[in-house]
């Protein structure tokens, strides 16, 4: 809804045909332009109950990973999360979600772990795809 009043808002503000000296608004957002990715990891990923997957993406703030995460129910956790000085730092999480877009730039020169876990009741396959830019590498742990 507060998508539809904004739209409604630009239309408002940036005129119409009926001035031709005030261009129409466009509300086409461009997705970022990623280019082509060095490498695509693409995987199923079967977890059951509790149970969780980590892989290891090691990256400097000079790349970046496109992540994209699919599960058939709102059943999948994930994260991205370090652990510089022995401490894990969570660089961003969701709870209970099925769909996963997500592009990863690393803060700092480092090991980077994307975690997946299944926080329902039965079985969970979650389909992943991967897009590696620059110099990031991946790992299963």
């Amino acid at each position: 809804m507060r998508g539809a009043v904004f739209a409604i808002a630009l239309l408002a503000a940036c005129g119409g045909d009926d001035d031709p000296l005030i261009p129409d608004a466009d509300l086409t957002i461009p997705p970022p332009d990623a280019g082509i990715p060095r490498e695509v990891i693409t995987d199923s990923v079967v977890l059951v109950p509790g149970e969780l997957a980590e892989a290891i993406m090691h990256g400097t703030p000079d790349d970046f990973a496109v992540i994209h995460l699919e599960a058939p129910s709102a059943d999948l956790d994930w994260n991205i999360h370090g652990h510089a000085n022995g401490q894990t730092q969570t660089v961003y999480e969701e709870l209970d979600v099925m769909t996963v877009d997500y592009r990863f730039t690393p803060s700092a020169e480092e090991d980077w772990w994307l975690l997946l876990r299944n926080s329902g009741s039965v079985q969970l396959e979650v389909q992943l795809r991967v897009e590696l830019h620059g110099a990031m590498t991946w790992a299963w742990e």
